[in-house]
């Protein structure tokens, strides 16, 4: 007898004082007999696309569904990103709709993410580890900073074997990157806002500055430093919001000599810093205070010359780089 997991309802919540839709889901574990039918032979980890039928065919997923799963444009190092949309939105996005006269074809939008973490677990200790770095977000993070998302592990079966695996059902932030390597970052900000009611560019410079001050406390609380060196790990909505869509990869900060990298070989907590640094100067216009210890320590010359390294270093051997960008 196999567990499956599926999402049966979808609730919606007021985001804070902007009132944007998040979505949370509640989970309800059934049973079904036929082992067979749901297996593969292919580690879902492993396979260099999916589709939904691979989603809808792993044995934790209730079948038949009652959702339509399909990759997201955005892959991350770590996960496998899945699009979870209603079936009722695919078709109107296939088939269309008529308007006025004329059909149109509404993209569907996701009511969630479904992540499917590459790595491949030992035991259960280290699932622990991975999760206690999204509870770091959980304890000093606001959840109007971050996409919420609900971890859980299955009994994955592929053929005869059976392992552990760690999902998450992540809130969907529908918006646009914040590049902070970007030429003109605060022109793009201005794009991605272009077209929102007045002073949205406002409200959103605002949550841009509070998300900047609280991940300023979390490394003064923690030690530590959320990615913020991928594109794509910031995401600003069109009303204004700010959220850390990637909250998995949180690093620490030593303060010495040694420079760390992550373990994909990346120095994600050097390049995060510089990140903090380009968004606070380059977006917000702050000078004030962005000579403190932190940024003296992690921006002096000789480190950022060794971090470059490793970053080519990184580049040069890593076939699928992720969001980072490459070295100029």
């Amino acid at each position: 007898m196999t567990v499956s997991y599926e999402a049966v309802s979808v609730k919606r919540l007021k985001a804070h004082s902007l009132s944007l839709i998040a979505y949370r889901l509640s989970f309800e574990f059934r049973s079904f007999g036929n082992d067979e039918t749901k297996s593969m032979t292919t580690d879902i980890r492993d396979k260099p696309t999916l589709s939904h039928d691979d989603i809808a065919g792993l044995n934790f997923i209730k079948y038949p569904s009652r959702y339509f799963f399909r990759n997201h444009f955005r892959e991350g190092l770590r996960s496998r990103l899945i699009q979870v949309l209603k079936l009722s939105d695919i078709a109107i996005e296939t088939s269309g709709i008529l308007q006025k006269g004329v059909y149109i074809f509404p993209i569907a939008q996701p009511v969630a993410m479904l992540r499917i973490f590459k790595n491949k677990f030992s035991s259960l200790r280290d699932i622990r580890k991975e999760i206690d770095n999204y509870k770091i977000l959980q304890q000093q993070l606001s959840e109007s900073h971050y996409a919420v998302s609900s971890e859980f592990v299955v009994d994955y079966t592929q053929g005869r074997h059976k392992s552990i695996l760690l999902c998450g059902l992540q809130e969907y932030v529908q918006g646009e990157p914040i590049d902070p390597w970007h030429a003109n970052p605060l022109l793009k900000i201005e794009d991605i806002v272009k077209g929102s009611p007045a002073g949205t560019l406002k409200t959103a410079l605002e949550n841009l500055a509070s998300f900047v001050n609280s991940t300023k406390d979390v490394i003064m609380n923690t030690g530590a430093i959320p990615d913020l060196a991928g594109v794509g790990n910031l995401i600003m909505t069109p009303l204004g919001m700010v959220k850390l869509v990637d909250i998995n990869n949180i690093s620490k900060l030593p303060m010495d000599h040694h420079i760390p990298v992550d373990d994909k070989g990346y120095p994600v907590s050097d390049k995060s810093v510089q990140a903090l640094f380009q968004i606070e100067t380059r977006i917000l216009g702050r000078l004030k205070g962005t000579t403190n210890t932190l940024y003296r320590f992690f921006l002096d010359p000789q480190r950022m010359k060794e971090v470059r390294e490793l970053e080519t270093s990184f580049h040069r051997i890593t076939a699928h780089s992720g969001n980072y960008p490459s070295v100029k």
